[in-house]
């Protein structure tokens, strides 16, 4: 397809969006209106996402990019969020350059191929007071709250609904089958990158050999050590709200990183009908959609792998 190199420019800055198992769930339409963000079925999650409400949140994190991009280069993006067929999508209408970036988003832009995920050690140190609000502003701007978790008490609840949700998630085989099945060589430009010659073993000790205790009592002392931990959440429920939150979670990564900060995401415990209503009744707002620490990492993250564009383009 013979697409403008701006606009190729704004969808390969899209496809750098995170998503669960790196499964990069979007398609774009490029037409003469502008843009459409579809979400792609066929990269859903049926065991760890059986709503699809994780893979409507990473689509709406390449909408925020696309935005970010437009922005940059002053070009606005009108936002129409419409219901289809194969689930919720965005049509983001061009032709709009008065006040281009009355959102500050521009800024943002060359943070985009900087954020990326972290599984390792984070430095101890937390974030400052001021660092800490203008994340909670990012979420707020897109219509999501974000709230930090410091008293001593809740972090030790919400750590224990780590720990207990972790524990289920890896005693469940078709789970497990699931994370192996998205864990393959970086060629394949998508999912969780493991060595080409060892890529086997590791799938097999993920389907029979990894420990669950093991697995939670380590996500539990992720959750007990993060510098920050956060609750990203939004006032109802629905696709809709998904999408917003996505555009919330990518306008707070993005703040983060321009500070040197990583996300490690866990979302254990709301993945899980049984633990979610408790996270929310612990917060005392609306549904909580993302559980994740930020911090400094100790050491560099790597990119992980992203598909070609072409293969990203809905005709």
């Amino acid at each position: 397809m013979d697409i403008d190199p701006v606009i190729r420019e704004w969808l390969r800055l899209a496809g750098q969006a995170p998503s669960s198992h790196n499964t990069q769930p979007w398609r774009f339409r490029v037409h003469r209106a502008g843009i459409e963000v579809w979400t792609d079925p066929a990269r859903s999650l049926p065991v760890n996402d059986p709503a699809g409400r994780e893979r409507i949140i990473s689509c709406g994190c390449a909408v925020l990019n696309l935005r970010t991009a437009a922005a940059a280069e002053g070009q606005g993006l009108n936002l129409r969020m419409e219901q289809a067929g194969d689930g919720p999508f965005i049509r983001l209408l061009t032709g709009h350059r008065g006040g281009a970036d009355r959102q500050g988003l521009a800024h943002l832009r060359d943070w985009i191929d900087v954020r990326h995920s972290w599984r390792g050690r984070f430095h101890p140190a937390s974030p400052s007071a001021e660092i800490v609000t203008s994340l909670v502003q990012a979420a707020y701007q897109e219509g999501a709250w974000l709230v930090p978790i410091t008293e001593p008490e809740a972090r030790r609840a919400v750590v224990e609904q780590v720990r207990a949700a972790t524990a289920a998630q890896w005693k469940d085989p078709a789970w497990r089958n699931e994370l192996a099945y998205w864990m393959r060589a970086p060629s394949h430009g998508d999912g969780l990158p493991v060595s080409r010659f060892g890529g086997g073993l590791i799938r097999w000790s993920m389907r029979h050999l990894v420990s669950a205790r093991a697995m939670a009592g380590s996500e539990a002392r992720a959750a007990r050590a993060a510098p920050l931990l956060l609750v990203l959440g939004t006032r109802i429920e629905g696709p809709m709200q998904w999408l917003m939150t996505g555009q919330a979670l990518q306008r707070v990564l993005l703040e983060a990183t321009r500070h040197g900060l990583c996300a490690r995401y866990l979302n254990q415990p709301i993945q899980q009908n049984e633990w979610r209503p408790k996270l929310a009744q612990l917060l005392g707002g609306g549904p909580p959609q993302l559980l994740f620490a930020l911090g400094r990492p100790d050491g560099t993250p790597r990119p992980t792998p992203r598909r070609p564009l072409e293969t990203l383009l809905k005709h």
